[in-house]
């Protein structure tokens, strides 16, 4: 506001509050020169509650849909907050480690000495949990299993003789001097005479 008797410049500072008078030129520019443009920006240091107002902002979204992972105690991401597709399996030194871990359906569990459990001799276990309890899918010494050939089922019979052929005779008598060889329709073994006679101008 200006006024033409005193030839003054009023500025407003809000309801009820008085206002600012200028007297010249010279201090109504001091005073726009304190004011900031309409479009203008800040630093984080010039704003008083720049860090709570982003702890609060990072706290807002923590585990929750398109916001960020929070981390455990330790320093890692919660497995609530992994898809079951990238969980990692854990391999721990006994069962007491294994029932100490945070489990999900699908986790899966190396335990290097796995004697605790009474279904397990010696040695270690793999074991997977259902989403209620754990079981066994496996032990570590099963590797070292050693089969004996007559431990094998529906195995095919090896002949380890000529005498174990169906198709040789019981006694090799008066067979001397002749061949044992396929008979000719590809069906057993006989025996037959050797051969003695001109072959390319010699003999036998």
């Amino acid at each position: 506001m200006y006024t033409t008797d005193t030839k003054r410049f009023y500025v407003g500072n809000g309801s009820d509050l008085p206002l600012t008078e200028f007297i010249n030129y010279e201090q109504l520019n001091d005073y726009l020169t304190l004011k900031a443009n309409l479009v203008h920006s800040h630093s984080s240091t010039d704003i008083d509650d720049f860090n709570t107002a982003v702890d609060e902002r990072i706290t807002l979204k923590k585990g929750v849909q398109n916001g960020i992972a929070s981390l455990d105690a330790n320093g890692l991401i919660p497995v609530t907050q992994i898809p079951i597709t990238y969980k990692e399996a854990q391999v721990v030194a006994d069962i007491d480690a294994r029932d100490a871990l945070e489990t999900f359906a699908g986790l899966h569990a190396l335990v290097l000495d796995a004697t605790d459990d009474a279904t397990v001799e010696s040695g270690g276990a793999e074991y997977i949990h259902n989403g209620t309890a754990w079981i066994k899918t496996s032990e570590l010494n099963n590797l070292d299993t050693v089969i004996t050939w007559a431990n094998i089922q529906n195995k095919p019979t090896i002949i380890t003789s000529v005498l174990g052929l169906t198709d040789t005779p019981n006694t090799f008598g008066g067979y001397a001097g002749k061949v044992l060889a396929v008979n000719s329709n590809e069906t057993a073994l006989e025996f037959l005479d050797v051969y003695t006679g001109d072959l390319d101008g010699g003999s036998f």
